[in-house]
């Protein structure tokens, strides 16, 4: 059976060289000639995927960072269409948590081979607008902080550590109040950050929510909330050794739909990238809605909840 392949890449991010190599890729796999679309600033990818959807294709190829690849996956989640990635950002966030190859020829190499499992994504609508979709995570607070406070121009200099300032730069912010609904339990902190996951890993080799599974059928929340300097300790010691420690200030509830109600406005992150500001954030997880091109998986650790 021939492959029919749309390439959905970021030209800023994947260069002359790198897009050759696909496209060499995929015509020694005796593939045709793909369908090439290339995003904007102005569409990262939205249209896109919606062409490559229209278009009848077997696979759609997620050529960029992490709002390229969101994208691609929220316009593929439900139509059976398979999804592959070749990671071309800082964060690739997505790709780290599948265990997908960070360089162009082995992402490739998985893109066009036969392992392929189903994730789940989840479906987000912010102040009852339209619905969204995110496949790692969604957070508010110092979450959404950092990210809207990278600058671009380091990220592109010193990769990973352009999100360390900009942390630096966010540990003022003060804690606010946060109603938290979990599968109908609710929950009220004075939270730094909230974040809703689907998988659990950051950049760094970090954790944010150890053994989180983007198949399991979950969500989970993750709310830390210190109120002073210990506090902020033991929930790095928590980050950095995957353990959770006595007295960090720090939640995770599992569910399958939250709800995040703020006090004031501000500003939420969706798989990396800051995409608005909202009130109330509901988040619903849609099990198994996205076919990818990724091995399967083989940790077993489970994730240290809280009582819900």
């Amino acid at each position: 059976m021939t492959l029919r392949c749309a390439v959905v890449a970021n030209p800023t991010k994947l260069g002359d060289a790198d897009a050759a190599l696909v496209r060499e890729g995929l015509a020694a796999a005796g593939c045709p000639e793909p369908l090439w679309l290339e995003t904007s600033a102005d569409d990262p990818g939205r249209s896109m995927t919606q062409q490559a959807v229209d278009a009848g294709v077997d696979l759609v190829i997620a050529a960029g960072g992490d709002g390229t690849i969101r994208l691609v996956a929220a316009g593929l989640a439900g139509t059976d269409i398979a999804m592959a990635i070749i990671p071309a950002g800082t964060g690739n966030l997505l790709a780290r948590n599948l265990e997908i190859p960070l360089d162009v020829a082995g992402a490739l190499s998985l893109a066009l081979g036969d392992e392929e499992r189903r994730i789940d994504t989840v479906v987000l609508r912010v102040d009852g607008g339209e619905p969204d979709r995110f496949a790692v995570m969604a957070g508010t607070g110092l979450d959404a902080m950092i990210m809207e406070g990278v600058d671009e121009r380091l990220k592109k200099f010193i990769g990973p550590g352009a999100y360390f300032l900009s942390a630096a730069k966010a540990l003022g912010r003060l804690p606010v109040p946060v109603q938290v609904t979990v599968d109908g339990k609710r929950h009220r902190r004075k939270a730094i950050i909230t974040v809703i996951g689907n998988c659990g890993e950051l950049t760094g080799d970090l954790e944010l929510i150890p053994g989180a599974q983007p198949d399991d059928g979950q969500l989970y929340v993750y709310v830390a909330f210190p109120s002073r300097p210990t506090h902020w300790i033991k929930a790095f010691i928590r980050l950095v050794t995957r353990r959770p420690q006595k007295d960090d200030h720090v939640e995770v509830w599992a569910g399958r739909k939250v709800e995040i109600r703020l006090q004031a406005e501000d500003a939420y992150e969706l798989d990396g990238d800051v995409e608005g500001e909202g009130t109330v954030l509901t988040g619903e997880v849609d099990p198994g809605s996205l076919r990818i091109r990724a091995r399967p998986p083989h940790r077993v650790d489970q994730p240290a909840l809280n009582a819900s």
